[in-house]
């Protein structure tokens, strides 16, 4: 067939109305599963490609009738050993909410699918998603970093939240951890801080891609003159007794850490006669979703979410489906939020420590 093939091409070729060819490509579930998968493989032998105006005109009335309109149905894949425990995560829940709203928004319905079920192999996966209707997926975090997942992704238009997911290499909507970093130290900085420290387990920093470190280690380069460059802590094993050591050596004045261990770090400076913040100020670079104590970065997680829904959705109506060539990234940006653990301090220049020449380095202990 010569130029550009249409819908309406691909209908006459399937023998089916132009409608149907137009929902088949969509995932919608009125259209049986047979014939969305014949119709999804003759718009790939005959190499269909939507119409950029179209589909802009599409998305368009979708965001002026979606509440009265609805096209299908996305799934949120989990991936933990049990079905509810991706909920215990700080962040994820308000992910979800995003990401839900968004859909509704946009007239999709947003179900959980825990594909780690015992029992469940890749191809029934597959095959239960399909007869659902889904065709798009939102990765949720997993529970260890470098995970993989095995689905017939040719089937699916996906992207993942957060780097956990290292196989396949999808699209990828999160926070931009480097950059929240960043702005952490360079607000303890401007309330005075000269020892700031950096303290968590290290599975947290890898499953981010290492952008903790990279983002601590930048924004010590770019301190004032007087600040001093700790070594961050990165623990295998982040107990009281590695974590008192660390503290005894670098001896700083704030501390960053993960945000899942805010309470337990607050103990364990407690059991040393410390206050936060009148002693120590205790930060991080991800707010928990909801809270109003903690001094950090909000990542206004619901955004995420729903970033993630607008992903999907217009990956489903580009008809984009399977691995990415070239993933990209979509990086949200957070806001500093005062908070009650920070407060500033008084820099004295006869007590402040010049910068060491030595780059900080991260402690791995196992």
């Amino acid at each position: 067939m010569k130029g550009q093939v249409s819908q309406r091409d691909l209908a006459r070729i399937a023998g089916v109305s132009p409608m149907t060819v137009s929902l088949a490509l969509r995932g919608h579930p009125s259209i049986p599963s047979s014939t969305r998968a014949r119709i999804v493989k003759l718009a790939e032998q005959n190499h269909y490609r939507p119409d950029p105006a179209l589909a802009a005109l599409n998305a368009y009335r979708a965001n002026q009738t979606a509440s009265a309109c609805y096209h299908g149905t996305l799934a949120w894949v989990t991936g933990f050993p049990s079905r509810e425990g991706w909920r215990k995560m700080i962040q994820t829940t308000g992910y979800f909410e995003g990401a839900a709203a968004r859909a509704d928004q946009l007239g999709y319905r947003l179900e959980e699918f825990w594909i780690a079920e015992p029992g469940l192999n890749a191809k029934r996966a597959t095959q239960i998603l399909l007869s659902r209707g889904v065709r798009g997926l939102i990765i949720a975090p997993l529970p260890v970093p470098r995970g993989k997942l095995d689905l017939d992704w040719r089937q699916f238009s996906a992207a993942s939240l957060g780097f956990s997911l290292v196989e396949p290499k999808l699209h990828v909507v999160m926070n931009n951890q480097f950059r929240n970093m960043k702005q952490v130290v360079k607000q303890l900085h401007m309330l005075g801080h000269r020892r700031i420290g950096l303290a968590m387990p290290s599975a947290n920093d890898e499953r981010v891609d290492h952008n903790y470190l990279a983002g601590f280690w930048i924004a010590q380069q770019d301190a004032p003159p007087d600040a001093a460059r700790l070594e961050a802590l990165l623990a295998k094993d982040f107990s009281k007794k590695t974590f008192n050591a660390w503290f005894r050596r670098t001896r700083p004045d704030a501390i960053v850490v993960a945000t899942s261990h805010h309470d337990q770090v607050t103990g364990w400076l407690s059991e040393q006669g410390l206050r936060v913040p009148a002693d120590i100020s205790l930060v991080v670079a991800a707010l928990p979703h909801g809270d109003t104590v903690i001094s950090g970065v909000d990542e206004n997680v619901p955004s995420i979410g729903a970033h993630a829904v607008e992903t999907v959705v217009g990956m489903i109506h580009r008809n984009e489906r399977g691995v990415p060539a070239r993933p990209f990234s979509l990086l949200i940006e957070g806001v500093w939020t005062d908070g009650r653990t920070a407060c500033a301090r008084r820099v004295s220049a006869a007590k402040a420590r010049p910068k060491s020449k030595r780059q900080s380095r991260p402690r791995s202990t196992s």
